[in-house]
C-alpha cells in the first residue's frame, strides 16, 4: 500500500497551476510562464536543486489565494496582494511537500525596498519571494499583442529601473543578462513550455500511499470549497458519502478511498465560476447555467494528466452525468458509466440536498428519499446504489454530518488564522514604525518630514482605513484605535520638526509619549484579533 502512488511534484504542482489558469482566461498560462522566468532567474543566480524547485513551485502557485477573495472599495493592489499571499500561505502550508514554497508566496509581493524589507512582520523574507517578484513584474510588461523579441529593450530598461527599489540588484543583473538571449523569451510563448521546463529542472518524486493522496486531494477541495463560505464543507460530504456508500456497496478498502479522492476533486473545475455565481440565492439566467454545466469537464481535464489519476479523473468528471445519457459534459450512457462514477453522482447530490446552507436547512431523509427515487425511476441514477442508501440511511447520513462537521471546524480555524495573520502584519507595520523612529534618532537611518506621512497613509493606517475596517469595523476596538494612531503621527511629527531645529531634548521628550501611545495600540490589536478570531468562529457556526 505505501507504494501505490508515485507521483511527481511537477504533475501536482502544474495541475493546481492550470486550475489557477482557469478563473480569468485572459490570463491563460500565466503561472506556468511566471514559473518559467523564476526558475530561469534562480538559475542565473546560482540557485541550484531544492532550492530552484521550492521557487518555480511558489511561482506556478502564487496567485492560488487570490481565486478567494474579492477587492474592498478603496483597497490598493498591494493590500489586496498582501491578502491573497496570507490565504494562499494559509492553504499551501497544510500540505508537506508545498510548505517551503508557501513561505515564499507569502511574501512574493513584498518590495526589496533597498533592503530595508529583508525582514516583514518580523520574519526573514525568503530569497525566493524576490526571485517571484521579479518574475511576476517581468510577466506583467509582456504585452501578448505584439511580437515577444520587439519587446525585449523595453522589458530590459524598465526591470533596470526597479533595482534596488522594487527588486533586489543581484536578481535584476541576472535578469538583465539573461534577456539578452532570445531563446529565453522564444521559450516563454512556446507550446512546449511545461516540456521545456521539465527537462530543465528534475522535479523530486512525491512518493504518495492513497492516505497522501487523501491529502493533496483535500488541499484541492479547500482550494475550490474555500472560496465560499457556502461551499466550505460541500467536497467532505460528498467524499465521506461516496466512500461509505461504496463500502456498504461491498468496494474493496481501496477502492473506497479512491472515491473519496474523487469526492474531494469533484468540483475543482469550479474554479472557472467567478465566486458571484457560486453565492448567487435565486434562479441562474441561461447563460450562468450555461458556465456552471461547463465546471465538470474542467474537473476532468485538470486531473487526466496526472499519473494514477486517471480512474478518479472520469469519475470526477462524470459526476453529473446521468445513466439515460442527458447528463453533462459528455453524455456518457449507461454502459459507458463506471459503477465509482454512478456512486459519485448520488453522493452529490444527496449531500447538496441534506447538507446545511445559510439560505435554508438541508432536507429530511424522506424528502430525499422522494427526490432521489423519483430520479432513479427516470433512469437517473443506479437503482442498486439508491437501495444501499435507502437501507443505510442513517450511517451515510451520520458520516456525511461529522465530516462536514471536521470540515466546518477546519474552515473556522483557517479564517481565524488568516485574522491573526492580519492583525499580526499590523502589528508589525506600527512598531516597525516606532522603531524606525528611535534608530533615526540615536543617529542610525535617516528620516524626513516627507516620510512622516499621516496616520491615513503610513502602513498600519493604509491597512485600518481599507480591509482593516472592511472585516473587523464592527469590532469596538477597532474604532477605538483611530484616535490614538493618529495622535502617534502627530507627535512624529513634532519629533522630526524638534530634531530638524536641533532641538534634541524636546525631540526625546517627544519620543517618551510615543511609548504609552504605541502600548495602547498593540493592546488594541491584541483584542481586535482575539475578538476577531472568536466572532468568526461563531459566524460560521451560526451561517452553516
Amino acid at each position: 500500500m505505501k507504494r501505490e502512488f508515485n507521483v511527481g511534484l511537477y504533475q501536482f504542482v502544474f495541475s493546481v497551476s492550470q486550475a489557477l489558469d482557469l478563473i480569468n482566461p485572459v490570463m491563460s498560462d500565466r503561472h506556468k510562464r511566471v514559473a518559467y522566468i523564476a526558475m530561469r532567474v534562480a538559475e542565473a543566480v546560482g540557485m541550484t536543486g531544492r532550492n530552484k524547485e521550492d521557487i518555480v513551485v511558489a511561482a506556478a502557485l502564487h496567485d492560488i489565494g487570490g481565486l478567494s477573495i474579492r477587492k474592498t472599495d478603496g483597497e490598493r493592489s498591494y493590500e489586496m496582494n498582501t491578502r491573497s499571499a496570507r490565504f494562499g500561505y494559509q492553504l499551501l502550508q497544510k500540505f508537506r511537500p508545498f510548505r517551503i514554497p508557501a513561505r515564499i508566496v507569502r511574501f512574493h509581493h513584498v518590495p526589496w525596498a533597498h533592503g530595508d524589507n529583508r525582514e516583514v512582520e518580523g520574519i526573514e523574507v525568503p530569497l525566493g519571494s524576490h526571485v517571484v517578484h521579479l518574475a511576476k513584474r517581468v510577466h506583467d510588461l509582456i504585452d501578448k499583442h505584439s511580437p515577444i523579441l520587439s519587446q525585449v529593450s523595453r522589458i530590459r530598461s524598465e526591470i533596470q529601473s526597479m533595482r534596488g527599489d522594487a527588486l533586489m540588484p543581484d536578481h535584476v543583473d541576472a535578469f538583465t543578462d539573461l534577456a539578452l538571449r532570445e531563446a529565453f523569451w522564444l521559450d516563454i510563448h512556446s507550446p512546449e513550455l511545461m516540456r521545456i521546463m521539465a527537462d530543465r529542472i528534475p522535479f523530486s518524486t512525491v512518493e504518495l500511499d492513497l492516505d497522501g493522496l487523501l491529502d493533496f486531494a483535500e488541499l484541492l477541495a479547500q482550494i475550490i470549497d474555500f472560496r465560499s463560505r457556502f461551499t466550505a464543507t460541500h467536497s467532505s460530504g460528498v467524499a465521506a458519502s461516496a466512500a461509505t456508500l461504496a463500502q456498504l456497496f461491498g468496494l474493496p478498502e481501496v477502492d473506497c478511498k479512491r472515491l473519496s479522492i474523487a469526492g474531494y476533486l469533484h468540483d475543482i473545475g469550479k474554479l472557472a465560476i467567478p465566486i458571484d455565481l457560486l453565492e448567487k440565492n435565486g434562479r441562474l439566467t441561461e447563460e450562468e447555467w450555461h458556465l456552471v454545466r461547463g465546471h465538470p469537464y474542467y474537473t476532468y481535464r485538470i486531473l487526466a494528466p496526472i499519473k494514477g489519476l486517471e480512474d478518479i479523473a472520469l469519475w470526477s468528471g462524470a459526476h453529473h452525468e446521468r445513466l439515460c445519457g442527458t447528463g453533462y459534459p459528455f453524455r456518457i450512457h449507461q454502459a459507458d458509466l463506471p459503477l465509482e462514477a454512478r456512486i459519485l453522482a448520488l453522493a452529490d447530490i444527496f449531500t447538496a440536498l441534506t447538507e446545511n446552507r445559510p439560505y435554508r436547512t438541508g432536507m429530511r431523509e424522506a424528502e430525499v428519499i422522494e427526490i432521489l427515487g423519483m430520479m432513479v425511476d427516470n433512469h437517473e441514477l443506479d437503482s442498486r446504489i439508491f437501495k444501499v442508501l435507502r437501507e443505510h440511511y442513517g450511517e451515510v447520513d451520520r458520516s456525511r454530518a461529522a465530516a462536514q462537521a471536521e470540515a466546518l471546524a477546519e474552515y473556522s480555524g483557517f479564517m481565524e488564522g488568516l485574522a491573526v495573520l492580519d492583525l499580526s502584519a499590523a502589528r508589525a507595520a506600527h512598531l516597525a514604525w516606532k522603531h524606525r523612529l528611535r534608530a533615526f534618532l540615536d543617529g542610525g537611518n535617516a528620516l524626513t518630514l516627507e516620510q512622516a506621512v499621516s496616520h491615513h497613509e503610513c502602513e498600519l493606517g493604509r491597512w485600518y482605513y481599507g480591509e482593516g475596517l472592511h472585516h473587523y469595523g464592527h469590532i469596538p476596538e477597532m474604532r477605538a484605535l483611530e484616535e490614538p494612531h493618529a495622535a502617534l503621527h502627530q507627535l512624529i511629527r513634532a519629533v522630526l520638526n524638534h530634531h530638524e531645529r536641533g532641538r534634541l531634548v524636546e525631540a526625546e521628550a517627544c519620543l517618551a509619549r510615543v511609548e504609552p501611545l504605541s502600548e495602547q495600540i498593540v493592546s488594541l490589536l491584541g483584542r481586535i484579533e482575539h475578538k476577531a478570531a472568536k466572532l468568526i468562529s461563531e459566524s460560521i457556526g451560526a451561517d452553516l
